[in-house]
């Protein structure tokens, strides 16, 4: 991995490429998890600086999710999470970062070197 790159883990369904592409392009070093729990064991065995959660896979069980496992392990970590549809409301839900409309790569490239 070249020095000073950033780790971006997709938490995604596997026909996510465009987004795994886009993300490579701009110069990301991308890690790919297809589960949460897959997720948080390479959050904590890994030096990751965001994570980009599917909606599909964005879980909220007894009120905990991925996002915030994922923060409980390291706090300063940007999590993602990636919608269809339109975005309604201002409100994240807990341990997430940003909203971004699913396909919109531009945004989330955006939104990742603004938070990172």
């Amino acid at each position: 991995m070249t020095p000073g790159r950033k780790t971006v883990l997709l938490l995604a369904d596997r026909r996510q490429s465009h987004t795994q592409q886009s993300l490579r392009a701009a110069g990301y070093h991308i890690m790919l998890s297809f589960t949460p729990d897959h997720t948080v064991a390479l959050c904590v065995n890994h030096d990751i600086d965001a994570v980009v959660l599917d909606q599909e896979h964005f879980v909220v069980t007894e009120d905990w999710s991925v996002a915030q496992s994922v923060k409980m392990i390291k706090p300063r970590i940007c999590v993602f999470l990636m919608v269809r549809g339109k975005i309604v409301g201002d409100d994240l839900p807990s341990g997430i970062d940003a909203i971004i409309s699913e396909g919109n790569t531009q945004a989330l490239v955006a939104r990742l070197q603004q938070l990172l």
